[in-house]
């Protein structure tokens, strides 16, 4: 109860995306975990008068009072906080992605993202990966509004533009996920394509990471729970259960001809990292 008053009053926000998974079944409707952590108090009172007959004057009031406490002198930076958005993105992370070539077409390509700082308030992106033989760099700024992230990212052998826009995740932000667009890098037409990509947090020093392995590997759930290990997360069963979940995920099988990453799907994904997750 004491925690529940501080996350009300602004000073805290609860650590684990359980919280906001339990919140969210509890209010229903369209309202999903990651809304509620990364939503404005203006947002998430509109959200709930979409569903409950609340009455203007309750809101009004609250909405006051909301503002004293976002207003109110702070002798610390609220952006700066431990689980402030731009805190939970920056990292290092395993990349896991749709193959674009159609000379590896059905496999995955595995990747590696760090998101670090860029001056004072930014982010910045570098994602790469090594590809028949020499490795493939591309990065650019991070523009997040709470609840997406989005990088326009350069590549810096071809000069292409590499659009990702990713969700952004709930504590403790142990995966990011969304969609990559551009042209094919390795393809005589550069076609364009979109695939969906898991940005999954490493838990190892940089160094012991892999390097030599981001390129195709075939999608086989023995082989993503391998790659999980070798960025840290426990429990060798857990790991092939949510390798299938995440191999679903990457290989879209719908034929709507809309390609998406929704919230709740990831929420449901990143939970399953969190329980193996070794902090």
């Amino acid at each position: 109860m004491q925690n529940a008053y501080k996350w009300m009053g602004g000073k805290s926000s609860p650590r684990l995306s359980q919280v906001y998974r339990e919140w969210a079944c509890i209010l229903g409707g369209d309202i999903t975990g990651p809304f509620i952590a990364a939503s404005s108090f203006e947002e998430f009172a509109a959200a709930l008068s979409a569903h409950y007959m609340i009455p203007g004057t309750t809101l009004a009031e609250f909405m006051r009072e909301e503002s004293l406490i976002s207003h109110a002198p702070s002798g610390s930076n609220l952006n700066e906080g431990q689980w402030s958005t731009n805190r939970l993105l920056m990292g290092s992370y395993l990349a896991l992605s749709l193959a674009w070539s159609q000379a590896q077409s059905g496999k995955l390509i595995r990747g590696r993202a760090e998101v670090v700082r860029n001056g004072a308030e930014g982010l910045r992106l570098t994602y790469t990966e090594a590809l028949f033989g020499r490795e493939v760099a591309m990065d650019g700024a991070v523009i997040c509004d709470g609840r997406t992230a989005q990088s326009m990212a350069i590549c810096r052998e071809t000069g292409r533009c590499y659009l990702f826009a990713l969700c952004v995740p709930s504590p403790p932000a142990n995966l990011i996920a969304g969609l990559f667009s551009g042209s094919a890098l390795h393809d005589f037409g550069a076609r364009p394509c979109a695939s969906r990509i898991l940005f999954i947090r490493n838990h190892l020093v940089e160094s012991s990471f892999d390097h030599g392995r981001c390129t195709y590997f075939e999608p086989s759930p023995a082989l993503i729970s391998h790659a999980l290990a070798e960025a840290g997360y426990r429990s060798e069963n857990e790991r092939l259960g949510s390798a299938v979940h995440l191999r679903r995920f990457l290989i879209a099988t719908d034929r709507t001809g809309l390609l998406e990453a929704t919230p709740a799907r990831v929420a449901e994904l990143a939970l399953m990292l969190d329980r193996m997750s070794p902090s």
